[in-house]
């Protein structure tokens, strides 16, 4: 696994400006999620407002760049050398956290800690950092199942509507969808800040809060089985999906 990813290493700092412009686009995702009322307003209030949409941002590009391995069909090599699955997906989802790591995780968390460390909190940090493997682990695993860097667009997509099945539940049938709202990543998010309530357009849906440490690392764990499981078949397989692209 070592080699793959030095492999993968050697392919980012020789494809271009391909480093250069994933360190921009990363720490532009960082800014972004600090942008308030009044301009850039660096404090945990502001951040865990609006850092789903950082957080996004930045495992697109990242995930993206990594599984560009499908497009190009370098992947095929590693394929035909009987190199084993899951020696491929954790390659390239620990290349993906390291980059995700130094480039947005790190920028965050400093500034965080210089312009408002009385409020950010080693537990708010670690929780955070469960969440971003949580969504690398998804984006990067959908990349893999697709067999194309395209993959981020569904975890894109998918994020993005997360909460929408349980605005319908509780708005159209009534069903109380509160016990599952900390279950969400973005939602996740939003409890770590303590904040109370997450408004969805003209609906409010208070958040259970209860546990939120116990529920946020079981979802990861539930997740990442589940992802690796299905990639891991679908590399075993040979799924030929390239469903994006076709």
């Amino acid at each position: 696994m070592n080699n793959l990813m030095k492999a993968e290493w050697f392919r980012l700092r020789h494809t271009g400006n391909t480093l250069l412009l994933l360190v921009f686009l990363c720490i532009s995702s960082v800014f972004s999620q600090f942008a308030g009322d009044e301009g850039i307003q660096i404090n945990t209030a502001v951040f865990f407002a609006h850092s789903s949409i950082g957080i996004t941002m930045a495992v697109i590009v990242v995930t993206g760049i990594v599984a560009g391995t499908f497009n190009n069909k370098l992947v095929n090599y590693e394929i035909m050398k009987g190199t084993p699955p899951m020696q491929t997906i954790l390659s390239k989802t620990i290349m993906s956290l390291l980059l995700i790591t130094t480039t947005y995780y790190l920028p965050t968390v400093i500034l965080l800690a210089v312009f408002d460390g009385a409020h950010l909190t080693l537990s708010m940090a670690v929780l955070l950092y469960i969440c971003i493997v949580k969504l690398v682990v998804i984006a990067e695993s959908f990349c893999i199942i697709f067999k194309d860097a395209a993959g981020v667009v569904v975890f894109g997509i998918l994020f993005a509507f997360q909460s929408l099945p349980l605005v319908i539940l509780q708005n159209v049938f009534n069903i109380d969808v509160v016990p599952f709202t900390s279950y969400l990543t973005s939602t996740q998010l939003m409890i770590i800040g303590d904040l109370g309530m997450i408004d969805f357009d003209d609906f409010s849906m208070p958040l259970d809060t209860s546990f939120a440490e116990v529920k946020i690392f079981l979802s990861f764990i539930a997740v990442t089985v589940i992802m690796f499981a299905i990639a891991h078949r679908s590399l075993k397989n040979k799924w030929q999906s390239n469903i994006i692209s076709t």
